[in-house]
């Protein structure tokens, strides 16, 4: 099996050009290849979905995360998990009103939106596993799209520059508006089984990628075992 799996690995890995994608691939084949020579039959398995708060940057553009994730067993307290997540921020940025001559007020104000989608995988670790409560500690990897509105620097020209009757604003960007980037999460995570198949849970989350965007986060999970 090991042979046929490392096989298959690279003759699908020769075919990416992107040197991110190839890392990224990497990864997954690694943790997937720990799994399947680790795991035994009838293992506990999760799905859940998990919603939350997220802050971009520095903490400046706020917004929201969400996800599914799947997960088996594999060791006495250790699980994998594979997901696909994503994230949306925003806020009004460089105000701006003016007035018509009719006396219309115009909201010429910038809005800036990041939009990502991101998959993800690793290996999450229990400090504290009882029949009602699990604390844990995940490390995953990931592979994230994103695009963004965000400009790198702006001017705005007023009519008694230009003698046009509104104002004219000129917008700089020097990165591009839509990258490709591996990265990782941290995640703390608490979970409270009520039912044999149920449970509700939180995490908190600090994300990094390549591409030098932060992530902290933190969501509520509610999910379902197997």
């Amino acid at each position: 099996m090991g042979i046929q799996f490392w096989v298959r690995y690279f003759l699908l890995v020769k075919h990416f050009d992107s040197y991110k994608m190839r890392v990224f691939t990497s990864i997954l084949f690694v943790v997937f290849y720990i799994v399947s020579t680790t795991a035994q039959q009838e293992k506990p398995a999760y799905l859940e979905f998990s919603f939350g708060r997220s802050q971009h940057g520095s903490g400046d553009i706020p917004g929201f995360h969400y996800g599914f994730n799947y997960g088996e067993q594999f060791g006495k307290r250790f699980f994998w998990q594979l997901g696909f997540e994503g994230t949306i921020n925003d806020m009004p940025d460089f105000l701006l009103f003016y007035e018509l001559p009719n006396g219309e007020i115009v909201d010429a104000s910038l809005h800036t939106v990041i939009a990502g989608y991101q998959l993800t995988t690793g290996v999450n670790y229990n400090f504290i596993q009882s029949t009602r409560h699990e604390l844990g500690l995940a490390l995953l990897p990931l592979f994230r799209y994103q695009a963004t509105s965000l400009s790198d620097a702006y001017d705005t020209l007023f009519p008694a520059l230009t003698n046009l009757p509104f104002p004219v604003r000129n917008i700089f960007r020097f990165e591009p508006g839509r990258t490709f980037s591996v990265g990782g999460s941290v995640r703390l995570q608490y979970q409270f089984n009520f039912s044999e198949k149920y449970y509700v849970g939180l995490f908190g989350a600090f994300q990094t990628d390549t591409n030098g965007d932060t992530l902290p986060h933190y969501s509520l999970r509610i999910g379902r075992t197997f």
